[in-house]
């Protein structure tokens, strides 16, 4: 490689560690990233994320309420984990489409779903760990 070319990868890698942490920021904002995956310096000024709880209701046809589900089968509650894991890391980069289906499958006596997320976040006001309810609606037969 010339000279000319060492200097270019090197020019190109120093742009993109500065863009980088700017980028990621924008992810960790606007999408709920986690600031602490794919190399961010947010990390350094957020708790590393805990778990977040879910709720599961749906309504039978006809109703007007929902109701709370809290008994699924294992591959449900399988189901639910591994989303909670993901989004625990990709924030509102990953939906609980596949835990959807199948309670859908499990449960076909309703006909409409909602998977409620409680997230805890940290406010930027207050500097404190809140919570924020993320839902899901599953209309129909979709």
């Amino acid at each position: 490689m010339s000279a000319q070319g060492k200097r270019r990868l090197v020019y190109a890698g120093l742009w993109a560690f500065t863009l980088w942490p700017m980028l990621h920021m924008y992810l960790v904002t606007h999408y709920g990233l986690s600031a602490w995956k794919l190399a961010g310096w947010g990390m350094y000024a957020t708790p590393r994320p805990s778990s977040a709880a879910m709720a599961v209701q749906a309504r039978r046809p006809g109703a007007k309420g929902f109701e709370e589900i809290r008994s699924v089968s294992d591959d449900c509650r399988k189901e639910a984990n591994r989303f909670l894991e993901r989004q625990r890391w990709l924030g509102q980069l990953v939906r609980p489409d596949e835990l959807a289906r199948l309670l859908r499958e499990r449960t076909p006596q309703f006909a409409d779903w909602r998977i409620i997320v409680d997230v805890p976040v940290l406010d930027r006001q207050s500097g404190m760990i809140v919570e924020k309810r993320v839902v899901f609606d599953y209309p129909g037969n979709g």
